[in-house]
C-alpha cells in the first residue's frame, strides 16, 4: 500500500485519476448524511485540485505549476469521474453493441 501512494506515481495523470476515483467513493456516502446537496462532481474536482496542488507543493513546483495544476484538477476529475461511470455501467451490463457497420450495408 505504502507504494501505491508514492508521490511520483500520483503525479501521473492515471495515478491521480485512481487517487481521485477512490477517494471520492470513499466520501461519497458521507455527503448522502449532509442535510444539504453537494454535487460529487464539485468534490471529485477539489479532490484532484488538493491533490495535485500537494503534489506539487511536495516536489518544489514554481508559481506556474499551481495553475496548471487548475486545468489538469478538472482533466483529473472527469477521466475520474467517467471511468467509474465506466465501470459501473460494464457491471450492471447495460452497453449496447454498435451495429453501425452492419447498418451500413
Amino acid at each position: 500500500m505504502k507504494e501505491f501512494f508514492d508521490i511520483y506515481r500520483l503525479m501521473t495523470f492515471g495515478g491521480a485519476a485512481m487517487a481521485v476515483c477512490a477517494v471520492t467513493q470513499v466520501v461519497k456516502p458521507l455527503l448522502k448524511k449532509l442535510p444539504f446537496e453537494v454535487d460529487v462532481q464539485l468534490v471529485s474536482y477539489i479532490t484532484a485540485l488538493i491533490l495535485l496542488a500537494a503534489a506539487t507543493a511536495l516536489t518544489g513546483g514554481k508559481a506556474v505549476d499551481y495553475f496548471v495544476c487548475v486545468i489538469n484538477a478538472a482533466l483529473v476529475s472527469l477521466s475520474a469521474n467517467g471511468g467509474y461511470d465506466l465501470v459501473r455501467t460494464l457491471m450492471k451490463g447495460d452497453i449496447e453493441e454498435d451495429n453501425d457497420i452492419e447498418n451500413n450495408s
